[in-house]
């Protein structure tokens, strides 16, 4: 297995973004409180980065992570920012952070609205980082649904 140092990365870009459809496999929650999820049959259902604010839609963007060799894993890291939202602990948070396994070539990465509270409107941002260095960004509008209604954190 190669080390994180003999792997070379020299930028990423996003080329796919919208609303889309997966199969969980896992899902387990790491040391910040973050749902990660194994995901399976991933498909984008409406290429688009205005989100409907409904319990259910899961949003995000597949990436081409460029460097060598091909397919060596790597670390990255999710940066992101979004509307106000109280999390469990009662504390009000509007951004984050956290590693995730990746690898050279093409990946994905999504987010879903599971409770109500996560619907506020607003600017989502997610970025993907390496080692310091900001390799991509996406930004989402997560709207109001016509005729539902909105949590707030």
């Amino acid at each position: 297995m190669l080390g994180q140092g003999s792997v070379q990365v020299a930028g990423a870009r996003i080329f796919e973004a919208g609303i889309y459809e997966a199969r969980v496999l896992a899902a387990k929650t790491n040391a910040s409180g973050v749902q990660l999820q194994t995901l399976d049959n991933f498909r984008l259902v409406q290429s688009t980065t205005n989100v409907p604010a409904r319990i259910g839609i899961r949003f995000g963007f597949r990436y081409e992570l460029f460097g060598s060799p091909s397919n060596a894993p790597v670390t990255l890291t999710l940066a992101g920012a979004h509307p106000p939202m109280t999390n469990a602990t009662g504390k009000v948070e509007t951004v984050f952070a956290y590693a995730f396994n990746s690898w050279i070539g093409t990946g994905f990465f999504s987010n879903t609205l599971d409770q109500p509270a996560d619907l506020t409107p607003g600017i989502w941002t997610f970025e993907l980082w390496y080692q310091g260095r900001r390799l991509c960004e996406q930004l989402f509008l997560l709207t109001p649904e016509k005729g539902g209604t909105t949590g707030n954190k």
